[in-house]
């Protein structure tokens, strides 16, 4: 079975560096990603390979990890992935997941970054991508591999990643179930006095985390973009790239976790979304809220 050169493998891990400024440290993962498969490619003989993760990207720090996703026709023995890894010297730090017809989950140590390889079937893979597409596999990890796949940089078989590319690529039947499954919101504005007389600060900060991503959510879907919860490691980031979004959001987002935040803030936001939604994408009948808008809570008088 054919495998990439080491200079394919180069030219691979440069071909990005004429369209955006790459980090130094993306530069030194890539090379640990090119050290790693001339080792790996010999023994497992894979059918593409993609760095995903902020090496593919490009904007890693020094405190990164290494991600590798490794496809097969059919998944190596472990024994052979052991001996890969061993001919390395890494040092195994656990095992992340193991099935043994079809992935198999590796996490090591080398050169002192933490490498996470990942080693799949290409029917499994598909299999869980066309879920994934109609919106039958939401709000599990998978969505991540998604991103990593979209974001990530082919190291060989490309024509097989573009074809998966296209496969994923998000449709109106994803559009609408991520829509309505993340429209939904604890009404905080109706209850904002009630909580201001009782010590629920905390149970306050999370139900603002389950909405901020529930609102995100429904954002990334009108932008056809995928999210998981990872993407608030770089919240800013990821709302830069949401052209259909209520304005100043990043800096609305953060400020409703400052200490004297305001609820008519997430009320703002989830009405200036619905209005959005609305405009865009009209036909989708969003599930009503528990609470209406503006509402606020009254006392009751015996």
């Amino acid at each position: 079975m054919p495998f990439t050169s080491t200079t394919s493998r180069r030219c691979a891990c440069s071909q990005r560096r004429d369209d955006a400024a790459v980090t130094d440290a993306t530069e030194e993962l890539r090379a640990l990603a090119d050290r790693i498969l001339s080792v790996y490619e010999e023994r497992t003989r894979p059918l593409a390979v993609l760095l995903a993760g902020s090496a593919g990207r490009g904007d890693a720090d020094f405190y990164s990890d290494l991600d590798l996703l490794l496809y097969y026709d059919e998944l190596p023995p472990r024994a052979t992935i052991d001996e890969a890894r061993d001919d390395l010297g890494g040092a195994l730090i656990r095992v992340a997941f193991e099935n043994e017809a079809t992935d198999f989950g590796e996490t090591f140590e080398l050169a002192g970054v933490q490498c996470q390889l990942g080693h799949l079937t290409v029917a499994a893979c598909e299999e869980e991508l066309d879920r994934i597409a109609v919106g039958e596999k939401l709000g599990t990890p998978l969505a991540k591999v998604v991103m990593g796949l979209l974001e990530g940089l082919p190291l060989s078989g490309e024509e097989l990643i573009d074809a998966w590319r296209e496969r994923v690529r998000y449709r109106d039947e994803l559009q609408r179930a991520v829509i309505e499954r993340h429209w939904q919101f604890f009404p905080l504005w109706y209850f904002e006095d009630v909580i201001e007389r009782r010590d629920a600060r905390l149970w306050r900060h999370q139900v603002i985390v389950e909405a901020v991503f529930n609102l995100l959510s429904v954002l990334a879907a009108l932008n056809r973009a995928y999210f998981t919860e990872f993407e608030l490691k770089r919240t800013r980031d990821f709302v830069a790239k949401l052209s259909l979004a209520p304005p100043d959001l990043a800096d609305r987002l953060e400020h409703l976790f400052t200490p004297d935040p305001d609820a008519k803030d997430l009320d703002a936001l989830i009405g200036e979304t619905q209005a959005l939604l609305a405009e865009h994408r009209p036909e989708i009948e969003l599930p009503p809220l528990r609470k209406s808008l503006g509402a606020r809570a009254s006392p009751w008088a015996s």
